[in-house]
């Protein structure tokens, strides 16, 4: 380890010019090689973590200096999830600050936004990354307690089954989200699911997305039907749209266990997929008008049957709305064949959402996905 406290002037490859540069910000800032290694640490990252540049400079970024962990509490040190490595190995720089938590040198997680990119030479070629970040400490107590207050409003416990396998995967892409899901279990062979979008972002579409919650407890006695639910829902909600144009898109599942026959609502929402244990692929549901849009409107359901083996996905549309380097967008099409790849790899049809959102970051080669993102899969297994 460069012990060396003068070891920020020694960047190689650079214009010595740049250290003093990044002295001079009031952000927090350094430089690592495609390894990870620190070469530089700044002025403002010494006061902002403790660490002073002789304590950091030569070890590498993720030897429990910072440690960052995302806004749900998830390691960010490992080489997928770091979003400087992500930065160095695609090639591509953040386009918009993201809130992690940023170890002190004395213990403490401070909230920190943090923005990277990729370094290069004049040949370019990438020789290392970069990352600013500044202590938003003060900011953050309001959106967290936000955050709390949103989680147990919107909490949702799977229910166990032997009928049935439930998967779920919700990850918003800034502190609070405006993606809703609930599933729930009634008179112990019926179930409803319901996911929603709410419009726009951050804080404004967490608020929407818990007024959905207000909703469903409001109208329970509708949920054995997805259209007349989805009406009543709608009629309290075009009031609170006023010029936005629609206040959320959404779809809902009435699933009987007995019979494994289901009825499907969709409201401006994209189609679910029914994977069947043959291998076809069926999309469910006709388009009908987003939530909000007219102050009465009807719904009409469609019904189909689940047979042993079969899975239905829900998702909002952060699952297929996805760009990758190219300006490709991955679509419906898109997400069926990601999840093709993964039954092919596995050998068999039993895919997982864990493995899915890897594969979504994958194609975006995105430091991290550009929206709100759930997915919802139910399996019948006899």
């Amino acid at each position: 380890m460069n012990n060396d406290p003068e070891a920020r002037v020694g960047v190689p490859q650079l214009d010595l010019r740049l250290p003093e540069l990044l002295d001079s910000l009031p952000d927090g800032a350094y430089i690592t090689d495609t390894k990870r290694t620190i070469v530089f640490w700044n002025k403002a990252a010494e006061r902002i973590t403790g660490w002073r540049a002789r304590d950091v400079v030569g070890r590498n970024c993720s030897d429990n200096i910072l440690a960052h962990i995302d806004k749900d509490g998830h390691a960010l040190c490992g080489a997928a999830q770091c979003p400087l490595h992500r930065s160095i190995v695609t090639g591509q720089a953040s386009t918009e600050a993201m809130v992690v938590f940023a170890r002190r040198k004395y213990g403490i997680a401070a909230p920190v936004e943090v923005s990277v990119a990729p370094l290069r030479d004049r040949a370019g070629q990438i020789i290392g990354g970069i990352e600013i970040f500044r202590d938003v400490t003060e900011s953050m107590q309001d959106l967290l307690r936000a955050k709390g207050i949103q989680e147990q409003t919107v909490a949702c416990c799977l229910p166990e089954d032997a009928r049935l396998q439930f998967e779920i995967r919700y990850q918003p892409h800034e502190t609070v989200g405006g993606d809703f899901y609930r599933l729930e279990c009634r008179n112990g062979d019926h179930y409803t699911i319901l996911v929603a979008d709410a419009m726009g972002h951050g804080v404004a579409a967490a608020l929407h997305s818990m007024q959905l919650r207000v909703l469903w407890d409001d109208h329970r006695a509708e949920l054995n039907s997805p259209g007349r639910f989805l009406a009543a829902i709608n009629h309290r909600v075009h009031a609170l749209v006023r010029d936005a144009g629609y206040f959320a898109t959404a779809v809902c599942i009435s699933y009987d266990t007995g019979t494994g026959r289901f009825d499907c609502v969709r409201a401006g929402h994209p189609a679910p997929l029914l994977f069947r244990q043959t291998g076809l692929v069926e999309s469910v549901g006709a388009p009908q008008l987003a939530l909000g849009m007219l102050p009465t409107t009807s719904y009409t359901e469609t019904s189909m049957q689940m047979d042993p083996g079969d899975a239905l996905l829900l998702f909002t549309d952060g699952a297929i709305e996805l760009f990758n380097p190219l300006q490709q967008e991955l679509g419906i099409e898109g997400l069926k064949q990601l999840i093709a790849d993964q039954n092919a790899r596995q050998g068999s049809p039993g895919f997982h959402l864990d493995q899915l959102e890897q594969q979504l970051l994958s194609f975006s080669n995105s430091i991290h996905l550009p929206d709100d993102l759930t997915l919802i899969k139910l399996r019948r297994l006899v």
